[in-house]
Order: C-alpha cells, then structure tokens, then sequence
C-alpha cells in the first residue's frame, strides 16, 4: 500500500488543468471555475481553465486525448459531449474513454419564450405550432445538443413539428428570442434565468420531473402534457481512463469538500445551477441509460448534426 499512497501524496506534480469544450460564460465553464478554485485550495495546485470550444465540444476532448498521459489533464463535461457518437464516428466513448470524477452540477432545462410572441403556455406553443407546422421557429444552444433533442421529444410528443434554429451558444439564442427573430428557446437555465426575472422572457415549462426551486411557478412538460420527461442538464468532472485510483480518489475528495462549502452551493444557486450528490458509478449508469433512450429519438427522427 506505501507506494499507492506515495502516488497520491507526490501528485499534483505540477499545475492541473481543466479542460472546457465550450466558450468563456457558460454554464460548464462556470461550474470548472468554481470548482476550480476549491481544489487549487485543498491541493495547493493551480487550476488552468482551458476553454477549447468548437465542433459541438469535439475539439475540447480531443485536446484532452492529445495531453500528456501524466494524470494533471481532465475534462469537464456535458450531457451534449457524451451524446456525440450518436451523431458521428468520433474515436471515443465518454462512458468509456473516461471516467466520471465527480458530478459538478444539474439545471433544468427551460422552455421559454417573448411576451410579445403571444405564447402563455405549452398549449399555446402547441396550437401555433398545429395551425403552422414547421414555422414556428425554437432555438437552442447547438444542433444535436441536448436542448435540441428535449425539444423534439417534447414536440414528438405533442404531436407538432417546430422548425429547431441551432446556435453556437444560449446567449445569442436568448437576444433573439426577446427580439422576436424565433418563437420560442429551449434552453439551460443558467441562460434564461435573470431574463425570466427581469420581465424579458416568459417560461413555459422545465424539463425536470419535478418543478424547480429556482422557477417554482413554472409547471413541468410532464404536467403540460408533453409526456413523462425528466431531463436535467449536468456538468461533470471526467479523468482519462486508466487514472490510478489513488489520484481519483483524492481529486474527487477536493471536489466534493467544495461542493459542499455553502459559498459553494449560494453560487451554483444564483447561477440556477443545484448541486446533487450523485456517486460515480451512479453517473455512469445514468449515461449509458440516457444514451440508449437518445439513441432510438435520433434514429427515429433522423436527427442529424447537419
């Protein structure tokens, strides 16, 4: 066992990095920086934030694959990242390639829209989108991201056919929401949440099973009819495969001490982020479960990343 727990004692070696497959400002970003800043303070290392955003997060993981195998690069993560294979021969498996760190956060997943639209309700949205099929227009952060396929799940189930709009990104998706451009967003709440409070949009329905503290008043798709849906958007930490089991486990540790600070948790909440515990192995099912319910929507909708 000594040389084990040397293993652990002698790293970090050197400063560590997170590697973010997405642009500076949005939710995983977010949550990398926080967290950041509680392991550099329990592992007395540095954490790089590296946004490699581009191809949907394509580019970011393949930057992390490229890294020395020397256990200081890891990535954080999606549930957009791990649908990937769904859409393309990419080489490698988030359930496989990598393993689950720590679960850094969840968000629902919000249906939004402008006052001016007209739209109160998903009963709305729905009768528009009957009496115009494939006009009314819905935008999300990405094409095969996951708020792309909750929106055709819950279109599919309404029986309505919305013309998805994909942005690289939720904040040029929202501008155009508010300025009538499309109907509606499907979008993580982290991006819609102060325009909700400000007046700038009206929330329809959240993804989650149940309803979320942050939008007490917003009913669920499950409750506007749209099927039992209950899809909240996570962010993970994930090390390379093979990462020895003592250096995990001391990662893992630093990340869940900071995610139980409550300065930690008042600042997951005010970005309309919740924390929850959820072990590793857990997690990993949990992927594996939602990439065979994606894969059948994607087959049976023909869903592509064009």
């Amino acid at each position: 066992m000594a040389p084990i727990a040397a293993i652990a004692q002698e790293w970090p070696a050197r400063p560590l990095t997170f590697v973010v497959p997405f642009p500076a400002g949005g939710s995983n970003d977010f949550a990398a920086r926080v967290v950041a800043e509680g392991v550099r303070k329990r592992l007395g290392q540095t954490v790089v934030i590296d946004n490699k955003s581009g191809a949907s997060g394509l580019l970011g993981v393949e930057a992390v694959l490229r890294a020395p195998k020397d256990q200081h690069t890891f990535l954080v993560a999606s549930d957009s990242v791990s649908l990937l294979p769904l859409f393309r021969a990419t080489g490698w498996d988030l359930t496989k390639t990598f393993v689950p760190v720590a679960v850094l956060s969840f968000q629902p997943i919000v249906v939004v829209t402008a006052p001016a639209s007209g739209v109160k309700s998903i009963k709305d949205l729905q009768a528009m989108a009957k009496a115009k099929p494939n006009q009314v227009a819905y935008a999300s952060s990405g094409q095969g991201s996951i708020q792309h396929l909750v929106g055709e799940l819950f279109s599919q189930n309404l029986g309505i056919n919305l013309l998805h709009v994909p942005y690289k990104g939720g904040g040029q998706a929202v501008t155009d929401v508010i300025a009538g451009q499309v109907t509606a967003a499907v979008l993580g709440a982290a991006a819609v949440l102060p325009h909700i409070k400000s007046g700038k949009l009206i929330a329809l329905a959240v993804s989650t099973r149940t309803r979320s503290p942050m939008l007490p008043d917003v009913p669920t798709l499950a409750e506007c009819g749209a099927g039992e849906i209950d899809v909240p958007q996570w962010s993970a930490l994930f090390a390379m495969a093979g990462t020895s089991a003592p250096i995990l486990a001391r990662l893992r540790r630093s990340v869940e001490e900071t995610l139980a600070e409550t300065d930690t948790q008042t600042r997951f909440m005010n970005a309309a982020m919740e924390i929850s515990a959820t072990s590793p192995e857990a997690f990993q099912q949990r992927m594996l479960q939602d990439r065979e319910r994606w894969a059948k929507l994607v087959k049976d909708g023909k869903i592509s990343m064009e």
